[in-house]
């Protein structure tokens, strides 16, 4: 078994951003924009339904029925709202994935839309079919145990039902990577090539996840004191009342939100692509920590 290391592979998000902090804010500037046109694609093709849905405050109720409901008249909308969403996520998945296993490739900061992205949007649909079957399969297995034995039981049933939701979830964690460095569609050769490495994976998962809940506690131990300086949130929104305090701290504010899920969308995914190489046994071929390393 080829040597891996799962700490290293969950700080190369940060290495990432260490080496590339440029890419990094380009890459944030890219996604704003995504935003808001992924947003006026939404208003215009969900329509009337959507627009009354968020007009009752329906995302900020988070009322499951009234947004089924708004779906069940335009779930065509949103499957193509859907399918975008995930074509540019796997844009930007596969600019991660070229800094650190193509880095000469280039690109609009390393940023392309070909053969590679529409692979990567083709699995992640794929894994997120997978996902989605898993956990209505185990909802449905916790709810007939809850029914049968109480909610003890149903609590029970649930902490068992997370063990092979999060196995399988472990074992295909590589179909990414693996399809972005071999330029093939195959969620199975995830299955085959992660065989025996669960735990090292799962740890490398695990420390990922603490970095990126690490990120936005930081983000918020920044910005929560500014905006109190500011007045308050409430304060910012009046703009009669803004000053140059004010201006001031919604700028950084604004900034740090374009900022925020790209690092933590690189924070997660980097990992993946070094758990690839190190498992695969290839030299790094990102040459900037290649030359660390030999210093």
């Amino acid at each position: 078994m080829n040597g891996f290391s799962a700490s290293e592979a969950a700080l190369e998000g940060f290495r990432l951003t260490r080496e590339r902090p440029g890419t990094i804010a380009v890459w944030s500037i890219i996604n704003a924009l995504a935003i808001l046109l992924l947003g006026g694609v939404m208003l215009l093709s969900l329509g009337l339904p959507f627009i009354d849905f968020m007009k009752k405050g329906g995302l900020t109720n988070g009322d499951p029925e009234a947004m089924a409901e708004m779906l069940s008249h335009s779930w065509p909308a949103f499957m193509l709202v859907m399918v975008l969403v995930v074509l540019f996520l796997s844009v930007l998945t596969g600019g991660i994935y070229r800094l650190v296993l193509r880095p000469g490739e280039r690109g609009l900061a390393h940023l392309r839309l070909g053969a590679d992205e529409f692979r990567l949007t083709a699995v992640n649909l794929g894994l997120f079919a997978i996902g989605v079957f898993s956990l209505v399969a185990a909802e449905l297995v916790v709810a007939a145990v809850t029914a049968q034995g109480g909610a003890a039981a149903g609590v029970a049933a649930g902490i068992l039902a997370a063990v092979p939701v999060t196995w399988i979830g472990v074992r295909l964690s590589l179909a990414t990577p693996i399809t972005f460095a071999e330029r093939r569609i195959s969620i199975s050769a995830s299955w085959t090539f992660t065989r025996g490495r669960f735990w090292p994976l799962f740890g490398m998962i695990a420390l990922s996840l603490v970095f990126y809940v690490m990120i936005w506690v930081l983000m918020a131990m920044i910005i929560g004191p500014l905006v109190q300086l500011a007045g308050g949130s409430v304060n910012l929104l009046e703009l009669k009342h803004l000053g140059p305090t004010a201006i001031a701290v919604g700028i950084v504010t604004f900034l740090a939100q374009m900022l925020l899920p790209v690092l933590q969308w690189v924070i997660i995914y980097a990992p993946f692509a070094v758990a690839y190489q190190q498992l695969h046994g290839d030299q790094p071929a990102n040459p900037l920590r290649a030359r660390t390393e030999r210093v």
